[in-house]
């Protein structure tokens, strides 16, 4: 229906997406792999059509990333996967940081931290460091946070995503005006590896 009859679909769109949340949150692995698996197709058919959707959408697809069941996981991340490559990208940002960047479970914060990575490489770096409000700054304390993360998976994708930033010829700049200073204290060492890889010391 997402690809050939968007013309029913869309005047619908929250009340159908709200429906098949529901669905995800289903005790049957099977019918919440199905959900997902629809929410994946519904990303890549309908586009930035589903930016108004994103946030709730990945929320509940987040959430899935911290089950024991390894096809739920997957379900979770091929989804989320095809969100950060089909909708808006601030949108995604957003979702992901509101959705996962604080939540107390370390699986969901590393699935956050996975598709940050994604999307930064999406959106690129002089982008993402372009100093406009509302997207340097939330990157750039997201990014400090995950890569001081408990969480090994989570700081992995964090320091990362930090290597490939500090790269930019702005990171120097907007890392002393938007990372928190306790991070950037802790991160000094990371950053001063990469500055001297870029040097060839």
């Amino acid at each position: 229906m997402a690809q050939n009859h968007m013309d029913i679909l869309m005047p619908k769109l929250h009340d159908i997406c709200l429906a098949i949340i529901n669905e995800v949150k289903n005790l049957r692995s099977a019918v919440s792999c199905a959900a997902m698996a629809t929410l994946g197709d519904m990303y890549v058919h309908l586009q930035r059509a589903m930016d108004s959707e994103v946030e709730g959408t990945a929320r509940v697809l987040l959430h899935k990333a911290s089950e024991a069941n390894t096809f739920i996981r997957q379900g979770a991340n091929f989804a989320l996967g095809h969100m950060v490559q089909s909708c808006t990208p601030t949108r995604v940002m957003n979702a992901l940081l509101v959705g996962g960047l604080s939540h107390r479970n370390a699986a969901v914060r590393s699935c956050t931290a996975q598709h940050l990575e994604r999307l930064a490489e999406v959106m690129g770096m002089a982008r993402l460091l372009s100093g406009k409000k509302d997207l340097t700054d939330r990157f750039l304390i997201a990014v400090s946070k995950l890569a001081v993360d408990p969480a090994q998976e989570a700081r992995h994708h964090g320091r990362n995503i930090l290597r490939n930033v500090a790269t930019n010829g702005d990171f120097a700049k907007m890392w002393d005006k938007f990372a928190p200073r306790k991070e950037r204290e802790s991160l000094r060492e990371v950053i001063s590896k990469v500055n001297l890889k870029e040097r060839n010391i």
